[in-house]
């Protein structure tokens, strides 16, 4: 849903309120009825905590603000953290080399592992389907062919990658090696020259010494973003 979610932010809706109405009441999303409007903000909702703007969707909604451009991944990164059945296909994503193409039945394949017997056919396929159009959306595939294309996270990806590792538990040089920044394409090294550049924006801290590697972006995010909370997670 990354058109719904840019036009959004397009609007300038900052709040749960705010979301909320422009959605339901002023309907800027063009949709036919009000059923399709209540649909389109649940499903909003769902993916990014539109209803409730919990401190990630916080955080996201600040840097995308300032770093249209990077808006792709930004939004592909909460949507992960959010959702844990497009998390399940983030691994053969991740996994793909470039140039390689990867269908939505790989993407069945990993459900039916996961979930044996929990989803119908039908239901498996839909799901397969959705994630395949996200994994498009977010710039990791192209085409009908699937073609796995290489990314190119901008700074606050990098630094919002952190963020959710750090919060998973990860820390040191364990944060630049998790899921969250093999999505983005990146490999400890070139994970480690992206935080660089966010640290020049005021979003990560980094210090090294030896083999030891000190990551912090809660206390950047939190006094560059102005979102003071963020020091606590």
């Amino acid at each position: 849903m990354l058109a719904e979610i840019a036009e959004l932010m397009r609007a300038g809706a900052t709040d749960a309120t705010d979301f909320r109405s422009r959605v339901l009441d002023e309907n800027i999303l063009g949709k036919a009825t009000s059923s399709g409007r209540e649909s389109v903000f649940k499903n909003l909702s769902s993916l990014y905590g539109l209803s409730t703007v919990p401190l990630l969707t916080r955080v996201f909604l600040r840097l995308a603000k300032d770093d249209n451009a990077g808006l792709k991944l930004l939004a592909v990164l909460i949507a992960l953290a959010r959702d844990p059945l497009l998390r399940d296909t983030a691994s053969p994503v991740a996994g793909t080399a470039v140039g390689v193409s990867i269908q939505w039945p790989s993407f069945a394949a990993k459900f039916n592992a996961i979930y044996p017997g929990r989803f119908s056919e039908k239901m498996v396929r839909s799901l397969s389907q959705n994630c395949a159009s996200t994994w498009t959306q977010s710039g990791h595939l192209e085409g009908s062919g699937k073609v796995r294309k290489r990314v190119h996270p901008s700074a606050s990806a990098a630094a919002l990658a952190a963020l959710i590792s750090t919060v998973c538990g990860f820390s040191g040089p364990a944060i630049l090696s998790s899921g969250w920044f093999r999505i983005l394409d990146l490999n400890p090294d070139t994970a480690m020259d992206a935080l660089r550049s966010a640290e020049v924006q005021g979003l990560a801290r980094l210090r090294s010494a030896g083999d030891v590697i000190e990551i912090s972006v809660r206390q950047q995010l939190a006094t560059t973003l102005g979102i003071p909370e963020l020091e606590y997670v």
